[in-house]
């Protein structure tokens, strides 16, 4: 909203979601009254984006000063938020080739807002990858020939930026220490889930890569596998090169390994002793370790603080637990007592470890729109 200084308080939060669908279109949106769900036809994008803006309450769309969007793949060229112009929507359009599912998409609903906003209300591009974009080369470069790099741009640009953006600021300031000063291993752990090495406020590794499918095990995505895997399963076993993508990115991961992608279904085999469930668990949790060793090696040892956020990461204490377990002469000691209190459902900045942990243990909840607001704001006030 239009404002002389930033007031961050949340009016409106919404969702729409099932579009494109014949049964499932709906939007859920929550104010100060409480929830409330609208079904309601969305053939498209373009629909459904209408429509959240037709919900808006009256009072609040007179006053809409400027519109924050998530950008999922900003490319190398751009390394913080922008304003958006036509040569902003280039750059986005640009980079659509590493990201066809969802750049398309966000082009649209800058489009659509300003059809419904005006010109006049300026727009900015928060981008889901710019967080990285401090990497190193010897970090973000794959070992391939140096080519592929200077024509495709093929590198690792890494995801989930605008959570890491928020997670750090907000570790900094539960933490009490300046940003700069600080050392921290952030998870954000959901449906799609990565690890983030960041010092001083910047990244210096990431587990994603070129797309969101390298790296930890997730809902229904692989994570890491060995790079001869696709040619294997399409020379030997008649894959196509489509069936092979869509068995790394919707038919693996917790889904893979045991037919469901719903974690608390996962948690709750594997309380059972359930065969299956306990290997996915314990498969993502094992990836999981071994980047929190590596991370901690890329950080010379000096860590401050362990952070978990996102939906899983917040609400598991199962997944805290099996992380940190036997790491406390690495300086990570969980405080069970705490990890499970609330049955370890966690909405607010919640500390977990013990007094003689060398490293402080987190759950600090994600708060992505706000962190675009915040970073909406910042460029229109540069």
């Amino acid at each position: 909203l239009g404002a002389s200084v930033p007031s961050w308080q949340c009016l409106v939060q919404g969702l729409a979601e099932g579009i494109g669908t014949t049964s499932q279109c709906r939007i859920k949106h929550e104010t100060e009254e409480g929830k409330i769900v609208h079904k309601l036809e969305l053939p498209n994008h373009r629909a459904a984006l209408e429509s959240v803006v037709g919900l808006l309450p009256a009072e609040y769309t007179g006053s809409i000063g400027s519109v924050g969007h998530r950008v999922v793949h900003g490319g190398e060229r751009f390394k913080s938020a922008a304003l958006i112009n036509n040569d902003v929507l280039q750059g986005i359009q640009a980079a659509t080739v590493l990201a066809p599912l969802h750049n398309p998409w966000n082009l649209l609903g800058i489009e659509v807002a300003e059809e419904l906003f005006g010109s006049d209300c300026p727009q900015v591009a928060v981008f889901d990858t710019a967080f990285h974009q401090t990497m190193k080369p010897y970090a973000y470069m794959y070992a391939l020939p140096y080519e592929l790099y200077e024509k495709y741009g093929i590198r690792r640009y890494g995801f989930h930026g605008t959570s890491y953006h928020f997670v750090a600021a907000e570790t900094a300031r539960v933490l009490g220490k300046p940003l700069e000063d600080l050392n921290i291993i952030a998870c954000h752990i959901g449906n799609g889930a990565s690890m983030c090495a960041i010092r001083g406020g910047s990244c210096i590794d990431t587990t994603m890569g070129l797309t969101p499918l390298e790296g930890l095990v997730m809902g229904t995505r692989s994570g890491d596998v060995d790079p001869a895997l696709p040619s294997h399963l399409m020379e030997n076993h008649g894959y196509s090169a489509a069936d092979v993508n869509a068995i790394l990115n919707k038919k693996s991961g917790l889904l893979g390994l045991c037919g469901t992608s719903d974690d608390r279904d996962v948690e709750q085999r594997y309380f059972d002793g359930e065969k299956l469930g306990t290997l996915a668990k314990e498969v993502q949790v094992h990836r999981m370790r071994k980047y929190l060793g590596a991370y901690l090696v890329a950080l010379n040892g000096e860590v401050d603080a362990l952070v978990f956020t996102g939906g899983l990461g917040e609400k598991s204490h199962l997944l805290r637990t099996l992380v940190c377990e036997g790491l406390s002469k690495l300086g990570f000691d969980i405080d069970e007592g705490i990890n499970k209190s609330k049955e370890g459902r966690f909405s607010e900045n919640t500390s977990l470890h013990t007094s003689s942990s060398s490293v402080q243990i987190w759950v600090i909840p994600t708060d992505e729109e706000l962190c675009i607001a915040q970073q909406t704001f910042a460029v229109l006030n540069e």
